[in-house]
């Protein structure tokens, strides 16, 4: 094992484990894909490990690959925040963010402002999706940075903690004997939902679909409304909404924030946003 690493090695070994295929994390770290192939069995030989199982469809990341990712996350985020301080310009130029819509609103209001306010350089483009679809962004390199919600651990990214989804209606809700519960979920690509619907089915619970939909506005207005029962967290219940404990529990979720630890611009930005409280 050397005394130390080569940052770049970590940098593109990071880029093959976001990307899985050798031609994307090329592009992405500005090196040809046989230079990148050439760094990862020389960082392989060093730490005297496979990295990445190889296949036809791409690569995936070995047991000893996911525990280096892992310890050496944090180790090249604070090389990099270290340049950045040494930077005497203000950092400028355009950054991409995603945020799962169900917090969109909140980000938007409380936390957007400051953030432009505190970096007036910046270009900020902000996506509102289901946190399935911002995750398959960030893959694809389409996002700099992404808050999303996961029923499994992730191998990349900071953790920033769980939250917990409760089953919730109006209350003024109420159900006929016999009928079918009415459900609102949002649509797929929210973890909520297949977690949610798996319960019901499990418990055997009678219930229908009322509304689905990838807008989570109207997914609470449906439940504020009275007309159906929905997932939500406690911090955004507010007043109107009870609790269902009758019906099944749901395991919590993580809640992350993806960083491109090569973008200095998203390593700059992700010291503020990690801040943000769902």
């Amino acid at each position: 094992m050397p005394r130390q690493l080569n940052i770049e090695l970590l940098r593109t070994f990071h880029a093959v484990a976001r990307f899985r295929r050798f031609n994307e994390a090329a592009e992405h770290v500005h090196r040809s894909a046989s230079t990148v192939t050439t760094q990862i069995q020389k960082l392989e030989d060093q730490v005297g490990q496979r990295l990445f199982s190889r296949s036809n469809q791409g690569v995936e990341l070995t047991l000893y690959g996911t525990k280096l990712l892992g310890d050496t996350t944090e180790f090249l985020k604070s090389h990099d925040r270290l340049l950045i301080s040494l930077m005497p310009q203000r950092m400028q130029g355009k950054i991409r963010l995603g945020v799962p819509d169900t917090y969109a609103s909140a980000f938007i209001q409380a936390f957007l402002p400051r953030l432009i306010a505190d970096n007036p350089l910046l270009e900020l483009e902000i996506e509102a999706r289901t946190s399935g679809e911002l995750l398959n962004l960030f893959m694809a390199n389409q996002l700099d940075l992404a808050i999303t919600v996961s029923a499994q651990p992730l191998a990349q990214g900071e953790r920033l903690g769980d939250v917990q989804p409760l089953w919730v209606a109006a209350q003024h809700f109420s159900c006929p004997p016999n009928a079918p519960l009415p459900v609102t979920v949002p649509i797929a690509g929210c973890p909520y939902r297949a977690a949610a619907l798996q319960a019901l089915k499990d418990h055997g619970v009678y219930h229908r679909l009322l509304l689905e939909s990838p807008n989570s506005s109207a997914v609470e207005a449906c439940v504020r409304s009275g007309v159906a029962v929905g997932l939500m967290e406690a911090s955004r219940m507010g007043d109107g909404l009870m609790q269902m404990p009758d019906l099944p529990a749901l395991a919590p979720q993580h809640l992350y924030l993806l960083c491109d630890t090569g973008n200095a611009l998203a390593l700059h930005l992700h010291e503020q946003v990690r801040h943000f409280k769902v």
